[in-house]
């Protein structure tokens, strides 16, 4: 039999050795019968399509006890893949559904993924790869873990995203592929950094009008954010300016109103929000709320945003902001610098909170305006700074 050298460029008996092991475990009699005679004839599609519709035989990859032999054998028939995504698509699909060790079959289509060049192949072959990842997997020191770790982007309403964004970026993925890629990742995963795709993916819908998917990510994300508005405060800052969110009024008004007031309000209003809508009832335990945490959020960014406005706060207004007693108001600070939120030193005899560094809970126009006031304020205090200095050396050249 003659072996061909055109369809992967291995050893002379690669094809043969590949269909040997897949043959152990075929459900048809003459499986190895006909991968040979495609073999002979050099027709790799026939011998794509009768490998993969023998579920049986490609179990042999998953279940052998050598897994750098079945990796190995996978590589040839991969080698063995034409440029067609339908074949790619079924050999995922094939792999994915058989029965077997989760982390066997993860390597078996990381072949794939390292294999192949084209960008589009590779979002598939990596919508296939989350889904069987474990928490292990994702660690930052794995391959899949080190394309979710942030990088800086140098901008400061959103200092930082996951590598893998700018990696798709790069390869110009679709919103559509993006969004399904996104939320297999967020599906994955728990907590914050869950979140942090579900940011992600609301992002991707910036049509007016938006779809039920959409609005099912936006409930979604908008719960999280209001469940925890500290970790991913930069990330979620300006989250009512998503179109998702936006359409939230209209089919969720009850959720749109809170996330505003956790995005713009204090206290005050988020008291004034729960008395006016029928109370914690109504507001908080339909989203599955927590009802102390949401109060002590607010609290700490209540008082956030009264250290945006002033360089000093005295701590009868801290105890006036956040409804709290005297003593309570040095906890409510360090909480606050904890959070992140806020850098800050408590003159105790003075009972003056001074304020070094605090967030912007809004940034827009409002704010690059304020910066923009700052900035030429110092501009100014430099400027006489700088002619006093130049005052002091002519009196001193003079004096010589």
């Amino acid at each position: 039999m003659v072996v061909s050298s055109t369809l992967v460029n291995v050893a002379e008996d690669a094809e043969l050795r590949l269909v040997s092991l897949l043959s152990e475990k075929a459900a048809s009699s003459d499986f190895a019968a006909t991968c040979e005679a495609c073999i002979a004839s050099e027709d790799a599609a026939k011998l794509i399509q009768t490998i993969v519709s023998d579920a049986s035989a490609l179990s042999a990859l998953v279940q052998h006890e050598s897994s750098e032999e079945a990796v190995g054998a996978f590589s040839i028939l991969v080698a063995l893949l034409d440029s067609s995504t339908q074949s790619l698509t079924s050999i995922l699909d094939a792999i994915v559904q058989q029965d077997g060790d989760s982390s066997r079959k993860l390597a078996l289509i990381s072949v794939l993924y390292n294999m192949r060049a084209d960008s589009q192949e590779k979002c598939t072959i990596l919508s296939r790869m989350f889904p069987l990842a474990s928490p292990g997997d994702l660690a930052e020191d794995q391959t899949l873990g080190r394309l979710l770790v942030e990088e800086s982007t140098g901008l400061l309403t959103n200092p930082s995203i996951p590598r893998i964004v700018a990696m798709l970026d790069s390869w110009n993925v679709s919103d559509s592929s993006r969004r399904h890629l996104y939320r297999l990742i967020a599906e994955s995963m728990s907590g914050t950094s869950k979140q942090r795709f579900l940011l992600l993916l609301v992002a991707t819908y910036q049509n007016q009008s938006v779809d039920a998917d959409g609005l099912k990510v936006a409930k979604e994300v908008s719960i999280g954010a209001i469940r925890d508005p500290i970790s991913l405060f930069t990330q979620q800052r300006n989250l009512m300016t998503q179109p998702a969110v936006q359409a939230l009024a209209k089919t969720e008004p009850i959720l749109s109103g809170l996330l505003q007031v956790f995005q713009e309000g204090r206290l005050t209003d988020y008291q004034q929000y729960l008395q006016n809508n029928g109370g914690e009832d109504k507001v908080l335990k339909p989203f599955d709320l927590d009802v102390a945490a949401s109060e002590r959020y607010m609290k700490i960014l209540s008082l956030c945003s009264l250290a945006a406005e002033h360089e000093e706060i005295p701590y009868e207004t801290v105890v006036d902001t956040l409804q709290t007693e005297l003593g309570q108001v040095e906890s409510w600070v360090i909480a606050a610098v904890g959070s992140g939120l806020l850098e800050a030193k408590m003159d105790q005899l003075v009972q003056k909170v001074m304020v070094e560094r605090c967030v912007v809970r809004q940034f827009d126009m409002n704010q690059w305006k304020v910066l923009q006031n700052r900035l030429q304020a110092w501009k100014k205090n430099v400027g006489g700074v700088l002619d006093s200095l130049k005052q002091s050396q002519t009196i001193a050249a003079k004096a010589k």
